[in-house]
């Protein structure tokens, strides 16, 4: 790594151990804004004060209270997302209505239902949901037009997610509602993304039913044989890495047991 690239590693240790801690111990948040932030006005106090008696200032002080800066802001940050984020994982084991965004392409899981990532806007029990932001990921059964940017409504049963996952909640929908397609530079990505699909399944197999997946994440073509086959394999991961249908390693198996659970 060249010097300029190098002298960023510290900022980025600081920043990503922060958010690391605050995501897995949420109970810490707070505790890490007070004292990364005393710290930092701390030593800015104390460079003053060797400053204004004449002495040398401290080696490398400007660095650290920049350090301390960045991983209170981070901590500031996850603690603002931390009470939607509980709030939300209060559905946990109840039926919930959600109105949401899709911010994610779909996958086919192993259960049959089509998975993706969306934004709560509303998010309760049945007709009384509340005004509500927090990730979830969403199953359910296989139908069009749940796109990239789509505005939908779901009724399901659901489950809270670990600390560390994305999403605050896992919805096994059994009630499905497109309100809105996508529309915009979404509508624009879906429609493409549809003929794309569409004119790739004329081809041979089994390229006509790998090609959406490796190229714009969609894996609805791809058979339940052809799939245990390419996870049997470990080539599983190339039609799951496209675009915004990147997932990680823990999202995708905590939908696959949570999926495989509700179909025994």
């Amino acid at each position: 790594m060249r010097g300029r690239d190098l002298r960023l590693v510290p900022l980025a240790v600081s920043v990503w151990g922060t958010a690391l801690l605050c995501v897995l111990v949420p109970a810490v948040t707070g505790a890490c804004v007070v004292v990364f932030l005393v710290a930092a006005v701390g030593l800015l106090g104390f460079s003053w004060h060797r400053r204004r008696n004449r002495r040398a200032p401290l080696a490398q002080g400007g660095l650290i209270v920049v350090l301390l800066t960045a991983a209170a802001g981070v901590a500031l940050s996850a603690g603002f997302a931390l009470p939607a984020r509980e709030h939300a994982a209060e559905g946990d084991g109840r039926v919930v209505e959600v109105r949401a965004e899709i911010t994610s392409s779909v996958s086919l899981g192993r259960d049959g239902r089509l998975w993706f990532e969306a934004f709560t806007e509303r998010l309760g029990p049945p007709g009384r949901a509340a005004a509500m932001a927090a990730p979830v990921r969403i199953g359910v059964d296989q139908a069009d037009g749940f796109d990239l940017g789509a505005q939908i409504r779901v009724v399901g049963e659901a489950s809270a997610t670990a600390a560390g996952e994305r999403s605050s909640l896992v919805v096994f929908a059994h009630d499905a509602e497109l309100v809105a397609p996508a529309s915009g530079v979404f509508g624009v990505a879906a429609a493409l993304k549809r003929a794309f699909v569409e004119r790739s399944t004329r081809l041979p197999e089994p390229g006509a039913a790998l090609l959406p997946g490796l190229a714009v994440g969609d894996t609805r073509a791809v058979s339940a044989e052809l799939n245990e086959d390419m996870r049997a394999s470990g080539l599983s991961h190339l039609t799951a890495v496209s675009g915004p249908n990147c997932r990680t390693r823990g999202e995708r198996k905590l939908t696959d047991f949570k999926g495989s659970r509700r179909t025994h």
